[in-house]
């Protein structure tokens, strides 16, 4: 039987490509020829209109295009097309050829088709791929020269990427082996040894695949130094560490000590460096980082339908006398709130992951349901913990002067300023994979507000809130819902219309009713101003999916109203919006543009609202 043995690393897999040549301009061609160079035209660029890609269904259009030197033409009309040069083309077939046996298609082949205008000057690409069949692991063993628990053993088992019965590739045979070299590592084994090696039968398409682990002695985290400070404390930057002296060593632990220094913010660079005792079997810290200037100035600017312009303007002094603390000075402004804000932030005030802040703001707003200016102050600890959970309590005090809004009652009208104190707390639960632009996961989330006439305060309230969200992916579609619950109860002397409207609930706009205006959601006095709620209901099913390149679309249906009383949640008063959207990928969330339609909105309502803005509406 004819049979042909390779070892993993095919040739084909180890072949450097061909270098790229574009082709020589009419000046390059006719060197120094200046009576050739007047007498030849020069040579006009052919661009590319379109490529397509047929026959990829094992590895993605995407990774195809990324691993090619053509470029795809922009949707954006404004951009240039890109230039065509075929001796980059004829390299990206083998490129293509060589994703392909990465990925265990060893056969797979690849040609192109070319499809000019009549003048020559656009051409369309068709690239071609015949996948061919994928070469399946057969046999996969895992030997073991030394102590290891059998708990290990089993983590290595689920860890390792290659599978019996699975297609078989070098990435993944490469995969296999960091994968158990990092599994021994956070066990205590930073000098495991790890070897393999595989044969692959192309015709018969199968392969065998054989690692040998040296797992070596277990270390221990000795001492840690930290060098390259000069402004910052050597103690804040070792408090950061996971680990203690004595501890299994852990390269996990590790990398967890080099994020929570950095996210200080407080340094350019931060390298964690072992240092190995063989005879101990201790491995000692070094660490050094690189301080950035401790201030800094942050401009910036945006758009949104309900604020139209904004912009900001941060001074931010870090390390402010020391202890890693750090002193914030912000001005923001928009058409609708205007702010001057001054905190100081303490880190490490109940451990790792937690903070104490002081502010003292002035705040003038002037938003559909109220116009009027707040001085405000308080004192906030927050505490992250357990990975997903955070935690916060806070002090307010609040002066407020109230000078248009709608009203309803006699006292309101009566009422312009306002002395609040309140207390405030929440604790979130978020098990989401991303903050700006989550795919999967879910969030809880509860707050309670608390105002008491005990402590000098106009009125007697609570006003809780709870929030669920959730993310899903199927297929290329995500699914994301979302809830709000909230309730203002007043009590003693405090009756319902006694809430000050800017503690009131409101909804409506483009990050919670999208089918009603900025607050226009729920009760309105005569003259159309919104007046606020005591209750709170509003919800939203959403269908996100990408469209082309970095643009992506949604389906979505909101529901919900405010009730002017407490626990007030008639159903049958729901109102209800759906809608489209589009959405543009950027590195600070997407750019999103809405469309809403209500189908049961109040008289005076336009029932169709659209909405500009950054980041997903929820």
């Amino acid at each position: 039987m004819n049979k042909v043995n390779i070892i993993l690393l095919l040739i084909l897999y180890l072949t450097p490509l061909p270098d790229i040549h574009h082709p020589a301009s009419a000046a390059e061609k006719t060197g120094n020829d200046s009576e050739a160079s007047e007498t030849q035209p020069e040579e006009v660029a052919v661009r590319i209109s379109k490529v397509r890609i047929k026959g990829a269904k094992a590895v993605s259009k995407q990774d195809i295009e990324q691993s090619i030197g053509t470029e795809s033409p922009s949707i954006r009309f404004w951009v240039k097309k890109p230039e065509f040069n075929e001796e980059v083309l004829i390299d990206d077939m083998v490129r293509i050829k060589r994703l392909y046996a990465s990925h265990g298609y060893y056969d797979a082949e690849a040609t192109y088709e070319l499809k000019y205008n009549d003048d020559h000057s656009r051409v369309e690409i068709t690239i071609s791929i015949k996948e061919g069949e994928p070469v399946i692991l057969t046999e996969l063993s895992i030997g073991y020269e030394g102590d290891i628990t059998d708990e290990v053993k089993k983590d290595i088992d689920k860890a390792t990427p290659l599978k019996v019965d699975k297609i078989f590739s070098p990435a993944g045979y490469q995969q296999t082996k960091g994968a158990i070299e990092e599994i021994l590592s956070n066990e205590g084994h930073p000098k495991a040894v790890v070897e393999g090696e595989a044969l692959v039968n192309r015709k018969e398409t199968w392969a065998r695949a054989k690692f040998v682990v040296k797992p070596g002695p277990v270390y221990t985290f000795g001492s840690v130094t930290v060098t390259g400070n000069t402004e910052v404390e050597s103690y804040v930057i070792s408090r950061e560490a996971t680990f203690k002296k004595g501890d299994i060593y852990s390269l996990q632990k590790i990398n967890e000590t080099q994020a929570n220094i950095f996210q200080l913010g407080l340094f350019r660079s931060v390298v964690i460096d072992p240092v190995y005792n063989e005879e101990d079997h201790v491995a000692d810290i070094r660490i050094t980082v690189k301080e950035r200037k401790q201030g800094s100035v942050k401009f910036g600017v945006g758009f949104g339908t309900e604020d139209k312009l904004r912009a900001q303007a941060i001074w931010t002094k870090r390390n402010f006398f020391g202890g890693g603390r750090r002193l914030e000075v912000a001005g923001k402004f928009s058409f609708i709130t205007q702010r001057l804000e001054t905190s100081v932030l303490q880190p490490y005030i109940l451990g790792r992951d937690s903070q104490l802040t002081g502010s003292l703001n002035f705040q003038r707003d002037d938003v559909p349901s109220f116009e009027g200016e707040s001085f405000l102050t308080a004192a906030e600890v927050q505490k992250d913990f357990h990975e997903y959970y955070s935690a916060f309590g806070s002090f307010n005090v609040q002066l407020s002067r109230v000078q248009r809004s709608a009203r309803r009652t006699p006292e309101e009208r009566s009422r312009e300023n306002f002395f609040l104190t309140y207390f405030n707390s929440g604790l979130e639960m978020d098990a989401t994979d991303n903050i700006l632009n989550p795919t999967r996961g879910f969030v809880i989330a509860g707050g309670l507000e608390s105002s008491f006439r005990a402590l000098f305060s106009d009125v007697n309230y609570f006003k809780g809130t709870v929030e669920l969200r959730g993310y899903k992916r199927l297929m290329r579609v995500i699914l994301a819902s979302r809830i709000t619950v909230g309730v203002i109860q007043p009590f003693g002397s405090t009756g319902t219309f006694d809430i000050p409207i800017f503690k009131r609930f409101f909804a409506g706009g483009s990050t919670s009713m999208r089918g009603f205006p900025f607050q226009k959601l729920g009760p309105l006095s005569q003259g159309g101003d919104p007046l606020g709620g005591n209750s709170l209901l509003v919800g939203s099913f959403e269908a996100r999916f990408p469209l082309y390149g970095e643009f992506g679309g949604v389906v979505f249906l909101d529901y919900g109203n405010v009730y002017s009383d407490e626990w007030e949640y008639d159903l049958s008063r729901l109102k209800y919006a759906p809608g489209v959207g589009l959405r543009y990928d950027t590195i600070i969330g997407p750019i999103r543009l809405d469309v809403g339609y209500a189908l049961n909105p109040e008289p005076g309502i336009r029932r169709v609202q659209f909405f500009i803005s950054i980041g997903q509406a929820f």
